[in-house]
C-alpha cells in the first residue's frame, strides 16, 4: 500500500468517528427547519387525513343485509312440517342526508388545515421569542467581554503604580474584585444561554445530545418601519380565527344533518321462501319484495336540535371573545412597540453619549492623578449598567415585534399555507 494510500485509509478511518459541527442556524432556517422536523406539528398534520376518511365514510350508503331463517316441527309432531326464509335487504338514505353528512365532514378538514396554519403560527412565535433572549444574552456577554479586556488592563496599571507606592493594595484588590463580579455574571449569562439552547431544541426536532448553535444578530429582529398593516384588521391573519368561524359553519352543517337524519333511510328487500306442508302434502316456493318506511312521527331529532342551537350560540360567542382577545393582543404589542422605541432612542440619543462623555473625562483625570481607582470603579459600573439597559431596551423591542408579528399572523415565514390547510 503506498503512502497515499495510507493517508487516505487514516483519514477516513479518523473521519467516521467525529462529528461534524452543526452549521449555525439563522432565524429563517430555524423556522423552516421547525415547519418540518417538528414532531408536535407533525402529529397535528395527521388531522386533516383523518378529517378527509370522515369525508370518504360519511358518503357511503349502508351496506346490504342478508336475512335468513329455519323452522321446523320437530318438537310438534315431526310429521315434516318445514319453512326456509332468504331474504335481501337495503337502506336508502332518504334525501340527501349523505350529501349534508360530508359537507359537514369537509367542514372539518377545513378546520384541521386552520388548526394546523395556527400551530405554526404559535412555533414561529416561540422560535422567534427564543432567539431574542439568545441573542441579548450574546450581546450581554459581549459587553462584559469589553469590560474585562479593560478591567485586566486596569488591573495591571494598578499593579504597577501599587509597586511604586502610587495607589495602596485596597485598590487593587478592589478592582480584582470587581473584574471576579464580571466573570461570575458571564458565567450566569452563559448558563441561562445553554438552557434557553436546550429548551430550543424540541422545537426544531432535535435530540437533546445533538449539537445547535444559532446565527445572527438581536438588530435583525428589530421591527421594520411601521407600514400600517398592523392596524389594518382585514390585512391580520389569524387561522385561529378562521377555526372558530369555521366552528360555526360546522354547527350549521351538522344541523342541517340532523334535519336530514329525521326522514330515516327506506329499506327495500327482497325474499325468497320455500314451504313444505305437513304429511308430505307438497312445498310451495314463494318470492317476495318489502319496503319499509320510516315514521318521523315522535322523534324528529328535537332533542338533537336543541344541542346544536346552543352549540351554535357558544360558537358564535366564543367568536366574538376571540376577536377581542386578538384586538387586545395587537393593541398591547402595538404600545409596548412604541414605549420600548422610546426607551431605546432616550439610551442612544442621550444617555449612552452622556456616559462615554463623562468615561472620557473621568479617564483623563485619572491619567493627571485627579481622580482614585474606586472612582474609575464606580464608573466602570455605571457603564455597565446603562448599556445592559440598552441592551434589555433593545431585546425588549425586539420582542415586541415578535409578539406584533404574532398576533397579527404577519410573520413573513408563514407567508405561505402548510401543504395540509391548501389542500
Amino acid at each position: 500500500m503506498t503512502t497515499s494510500r495510507i493517508s487516505l485509509s487514516v483519514f477516513l478511518l479518523l473521519s467516521a468517528g467525529t462529528a461534524l459541527p452543526a452549521e449555525p442556524l439563522t432565524l429563517d432556517g430555524a423556522i423552516a427547519r421547525a415547519f418540518a422536523h417538528n414532531r408536535d406539528l407533525a402529529a397535528a398534520g395527521l388531522n386533516a387525513e383523518a378529517a378527509r376518511g370522515r369525508v370518504d365514510q360519511a358518503g357511503l350508503r349502508p351496506n346490504p343485509t342478508l336475512d335468513t331463517g329455519l323452522q321446523s316441527d320437530l318438537l310438534t309432531g315431526n310429521d315434516g312440517g318445514r319453512k326456509l326464509d332468504l331474504g335481501l335487504s337495503q337502506a336508502r338514505p332518504l334525501g340527501n342526508r349523505l350529501k349534508e353528512a360530508q359537507a359537514a365532514a369537509r367542514v372539518g378538514v377545513a378546520s384541521a388545515g386552520a388548526e394546523l396554519a395556527d400551530r405554526r403560527r404559535r412555533l414561529a412565535g416561540a422560535i422567534a421569542a427564543d432567539y431574542v433572549e439568545i441573542f441579548a444574552v450574546d450581546r450581554q456577554v459581549a459587553l462584559r467581554d469589553r469590560l474585562l479586556a479593560v478591567g485586566d488592563r486596569l488591573v495591571d496599571l494598578a499593579g504597577k503604580r501599587a509597586k511604586l507606592g502610587e495607589v495602596s493594595a485596597l485598590e487593587v484588590t478592589a478592582v480584582s474584585l470587581e473584574q471576579a463580579t464580571l466573570r461570575q455574571e458571564k458565567s450566569i449569562l452563559l448558563a441561562g444561554r445553554a438552557a434557553r439552547i436546550q429548551a430550543l431544541k424540541p422545537l426544531l426536532g432535535l435530540e437533546p445530545a445533538e449539537d445547535l448553535e444559532v446565527a445572527g444578530d438581536l438588530a435583525q429582529l428589530l421591527p421594520a418601519p411601521d407600514s400600517g398593516a398592523a392596524e389594518n384588521k382585514s390585512a391580520w391573519r389569524r387561522p385561529d380565527r378562521r377555526a372558530a368561524e369555521l366552528a360555526i359553519e360546522r354547527v350549521e352543517a351538522e344541523q342541517r344533518v340532523a334535519r336530514a337524519e329525521v326522514r330515516g333511510d327506506l329499506t327495500v328487500g327482497a325474499g325468497y321462501q320455500y314451504e313444505r306442508s305437513p304429511g308430505g302434502g307438497g312445498a310451495d316456493h314463494l318470492l317476495g319484495v318489502r319496503f319499509s318506511v320510516p315514521l318521523p312521527v315522535r322523534n324528529k331529532n328535537q332533542g338533537r336540535l336543541r344541542e346544536l342551537r346552543a352549540e351554535h350560540t357558544r360558537a358564535e360567542r366564543e367568536l366574538a371573545a376571540l376577536d377581542l382577545t386578538i384586538a387586545s393582543e395587537v393593541a398591547a404589542a402595538r404600545q409596548k412597540l412604541g414605549q420600548y422605541q422610546k426607551i431605546l432612542d432616550d439610551y442612544r440619543r442621550n444617555v449612552v453619549p452622556l456616559a462615554a462623555t463623562a468615561e472620557t473625562e473621568l479617564a483623563n483625570a485619572y491619567a493627571q492623578g485627579q481622580v482614585g481607582i474606586f472612582q474609575l470603579i464606580q464608573n466602570q459600573q455605571q457603564r455597565l449598567a446603562l448599556q445592559a439597559g440598552e441592551i434589555d431596551a433593545l431585546a425588549a423591542l425586539a420582542r415586541a415585534a415578535v409578539e406584533l408579528q404574532t398576533a397579527t399572523g404577519l410573520n413573513p415565514h408563514l407567508s405561505a399555507p402548510p401543504a395540509d390547510a391548501a389542500r
